[in-house]
Protein backbone atom coordinates (compact mmCIF):
# COMPACT_ATOMS: atom_id res chain seq x y z
CA UNK A 1 0.00 0.00 0.00
CA UNK A 2 1.11 3.52 -0.63
CA UNK A 3 0.05 6.71 1.16
CA UNK A 4 -2.13 8.99 -0.98
CA UNK A 5 -3.32 11.77 1.37
CA UNK A 6 -2.95 12.79 5.00
CA UNK A 7 -6.05 12.58 7.20
CA UNK A 8 -6.70 15.70 9.30
CA UNK A 9 -9.38 16.48 11.89
CA UNK A 10 -10.44 19.99 12.95
CA UNK A 11 -10.51 20.26 16.75
CA UNK A 12 -12.19 23.60 17.35
CA UNK A 13 -10.92 27.16 17.49
CA UNK A 14 -8.34 29.10 19.48
CA UNK A 15 -7.10 32.69 19.61
CA UNK A 16 -3.46 33.33 18.79
CA UNK A 17 -1.30 35.94 20.52
CA UNK A 18 -2.32 38.55 17.90
CA UNK A 19 -5.99 38.09 18.77
CA UNK A 20 -6.87 36.24 15.55
CA UNK A 21 -9.18 33.24 15.74
CA UNK A 22 -7.63 30.13 14.20
CA UNK A 23 -8.64 26.50 13.74
CA UNK A 24 -6.75 23.78 15.59
CA UNK A 25 -5.88 20.78 13.38
CA UNK A 26 -4.60 17.31 14.20
CA UNK A 27 -3.12 14.93 11.64
CA UNK A 28 -4.70 11.62 12.60
CA UNK A 29 -3.40 9.25 9.90
CA UNK A 30 -3.10 8.59 6.17
CA UNK A 31 -5.36 7.56 3.34
CA UNK A 32 -3.73 4.55 1.69
CA UNK A 33 -4.24 3.02 -1.75
CA UNK A 34 -4.14 -0.76 -2.09
CA UNK A 35 -2.65 -2.58 -5.08
CA UNK A 36 -6.18 -3.18 -6.47
CA UNK A 37 -6.93 0.58 -6.44
CA UNK A 38 -9.24 0.58 -3.41
CA UNK A 39 -8.60 2.90 -0.47
CA UNK A 40 -8.35 2.45 3.29
CA UNK A 41 -7.63 4.75 6.22
CA UNK A 42 -4.73 4.11 8.63
CA UNK A 43 -5.44 5.89 11.92
CA UNK A 44 -2.50 6.92 14.12
CA UNK A 45 -4.58 9.02 16.53
CA UNK A 46 -8.24 9.29 17.52
CA UNK A 47 -9.64 12.82 17.73
CA UNK A 48 -11.54 13.65 20.93
CA UNK A 49 -12.92 16.78 22.54
CA UNK A 50 -14.30 19.48 20.24
CA UNK A 51 -14.31 17.26 17.12
CA UNK A 52 -17.22 17.65 14.67
CA UNK A 53 -16.90 14.12 13.24
CA UNK A 54 -15.43 15.13 9.87
CA UNK A 55 -12.06 13.96 8.55
CA UNK A 56 -10.41 15.98 5.77
CA UNK A 57 -7.84 14.63 3.33
CA UNK A 58 -4.98 16.83 2.16
CA UNK A 59 -1.96 16.36 -0.08
CA UNK A 60 1.05 14.79 1.60
CA UNK A 61 3.82 17.19 2.67
CA UNK A 62 6.42 15.54 0.46
CA UNK A 63 8.50 18.72 0.19
CA UNK A 64 8.47 19.29 3.94
CA UNK A 65 11.80 18.56 5.61
CA UNK A 66 11.81 15.67 8.01
CA UNK A 67 13.42 15.88 11.42
CA UNK A 68 16.95 14.50 11.36
CA UNK A 69 17.35 10.90 12.46
CA UNK A 70 18.78 10.44 15.96
CA UNK A 71 22.48 9.69 16.22
CA UNK A 72 23.28 5.98 16.50
CA UNK A 73 24.08 4.64 19.96
CA UNK A 74 27.77 4.29 20.81
CA UNK A 75 29.25 0.85 20.33
CA UNK A 76 30.57 -0.96 23.42
CA UNK A 77 34.14 -0.43 22.26
CA UNK A 78 33.58 3.37 22.35
CA UNK A 79 32.75 3.41 26.07
CA UNK A 80 35.83 4.60 28.03
CA UNK A 81 35.31 2.37 31.09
Amino acid sequence: MKPVKKAVASLGKYTDRNGQEKTRYLTIGKLMQRDDGSHCLKLDATPVGDWNGWINFYDLDENRQQAPAPAPAAAESDIPF
